[in-house]
Order: structure tokens, then sequence, then C-alpha cells
């Protein structure tokens, strides 16, 4: 069956020709945006602990499932949402979805309550003919407590299958086999750069003294070694509060802005704490134009722990001694 979307009406004795449901605004943007949060309007839905007591609140945003929008924009840009009091003896996990719900015809960011246990777990996420949800947090209710901090709440707004961010009209593309195709190409080229260096060593070693051909012997070791990966730890106490958020910032003599590449990686073994003290960070920007430092932007939530990291080095500055 052809059909076609959307054109005016024409009235044929006082009834119109053309007649549009919301099924058909819906399934018409459907296939431009993936379900998510996007990530550049407003504050994307952030969950925030509030006043320190058992309320939270929802940052303004905007959503979009499967096909149909929603928007947070309250006048003060913060929806108050309540947690439910905490037991005396057992904790609970709550979360805090964003729901579509096709029977009210509406959307609209709930908190569903999480069975008490001695090691409880959050309730599922319902995804049916009916409901679609988006988790954007869970949030621990310890037993006992009298207030939400904001450390009892975890961001889940960047995980895929959770929820996930809306970034443009294309929906995410897997990129893994467009990068592994450039990896297998990149490390065929530096093998034979290596390998061309190597030939040229040998075709002037001659004409050096034996001062010369070792330091340019000294050249190509060097060079062989890069790119290396190098661990490090992002320390809690080393964030330092800004006006717009926080910054953190490595120091090395070696990195020198016009000399050498790096780039910061996660661990592909981070933990999942670690992830989400990576994510409830909101990272802005890196600013590596500084020789010997590189300053880390943060404008979200301070990490409370360490959090390991890589730093892939491309290349280094080689000075002689």
């Amino acid at each position: 069956m052809e059909k076609y979307f959307p054109f005016d009406a024409q009235l044929n004795d006082g009834v119109p020709d053309r007649l549009y449901y919301a099924d058909d605004f819906a399934n018409h943007f459907k296939p431009f945006f993936r379900n998510g949060i996007f990530a550049s309007q407003g504050d994307g839905l952030m969950v925030l602990s509030l006043d320190e007591n058992m309320f939270i609140s929802l940052m303004d945003g905007r959503s979009i499932i499967e096909g149909h929008g929603y928007q947070n924009d309250n006048k003060d840009g913060v929806k108050k949402m309540r947690i439910a009091n905490s037991d005396i003896a057992q904790d609970r996990i709550d979360i805090v979805v964003n729901r579509l719900n096709k029977i009210d015809r509406m959307i609209t960011t709930i908190v569903v309550k999480g069975e008490l246990s001695d090691a409880p777990v959050p309730p599922e996420i319902v995804r049916n003919d009916d409901y679609y949800d988006l988790k954007l947090a869970e949030v621990y209710v310890r037993s006992g407590v009298d207030k939400i901090q904001q450390a009892d709440i975890t961001d889940f707004r960047g995980d895929e299958e959770a929820c996930g961010w809306v970034t443009g009209l294309i929906d995410s593309i897997n990129s893994t086999a467009f990068f592994k195709q450039y990896q297998i190409a990149y490390d065929a080229f530096v093998q034979q750069t290596y390998a061309r260096a190597e030939d040229l060593f040998n075709d002037i070693r001659n004409l050096l003294d034996t001062d010369q051909a070792t330091y340019l012997l000294g050249l190509i070791n060097e060079l062989k070694t890069y790119p290396k990966i190098e661990p490090y730890v992002l320390k809690a106490e080393n964030w330092a509060e800004t006006e717009d958020g926080y910054t953190y910032t490595i120091y090395d003599s070696r990195y020198t802005y016009l000399g050498s590449y790096w780039e910061l990686i996660a661990e592909p073994d981070m933990d999942k704490a670690e992830q989400k003290l990576l994510t409830n960070a909101r990272i802005s920007s890196i600013d590596d134009k500084q020789d010997g430092k590189i300053v880390i932007k943060a404008s979200g939530i301070k990490p409370i722990d360490d959090i390991h990291i890589s730093i892939k080095i491309e290349r280094l500055n080689y000075v002689a001694g």
C-alpha cells in the first residue's frame, strides 16, 4: 500500500478528504530519531537530589520515544518528585523513567519503587505495546535515611540499552568495522615506515661516524615504541571547582602542544561504578593547547571516587641530551 503524508484536506460536502492520526505523525518521525534524550537540549533531563530531603529534581530537557516527543519545560526548568520513605531495616533501589503511555496518551517522568531487600536490585523497565520506558537514573534508598544525597543517584542516560542519547537526525552508526579497517591500514603504514627508516639508516650508516650512527639508531628505536598506552588515575581529590563546573589538570613535562599527540581513553575493563562517575561528570572539553599539561573540563557531578583511565601517546618531541 502506498502512503503519502501530509497534505492539506479539501472539504467535500463539509467532510475533509484527508484525515491524519497521532500514529501517522509518530511513524513519520520515528525513522529520523532514535529513542533517547536530546543531549543538546537544556540539562538533558538530568536527575539530581533536592534540598537534602526525600525529593529529587528532574532538570529541563527533551526526549523522543517511538516518534512521540516529550519536553520538561517547567517555569524553573525543574520537575520535583518525591521518593517514598525508607524502610527501617532493608534497602531498596527505585528507578526514574521517562515513560511513553499509549493507554493514557502521554509521556511523563515517574519514579518506580523497588522491592525491599538486603541486596536490592532495581525494577525492570517496561517496554511493550502499551508502554516504553527510558531509564534516566537509579536511586539507592538506604534503610533509615530521611534524605536522598547525590551520591545515591546513578545516571543511566548514557546507557544505550536503558536510555541513550539522541545526537542528530540520523540514528547511531556502528563504526566498529570502519575503525578496524582504519586500524589495520594504519598499522601496516607504521610497519612500512619503520622498515623504510631502517633501510635508510643502513644506506647512510657508512657515511656517519659511530656516535652519529648510534644517535640515529636511537631515534628509530624510540619511534618504534609509539603509540604508547599508559594507565592513569583521575584522583577524586584533584578535581578543582570552577564557576561553571569542575576541572582536572594532568601535569606532564613531556607533553608539548605542537610536538606530541595525547588522547584520553577509557579502560576496557573499567568497572560500572567508574563508568557512572565518568558519565555523571559530564566532561565538556579537554584543553590540550598548553605545554606541560592537559585540562579536563566537566559540567556535571564532581566524582567522589578515583577513575582509572588510560592515556594514549602517539608521539613525543625527541630532545637530544
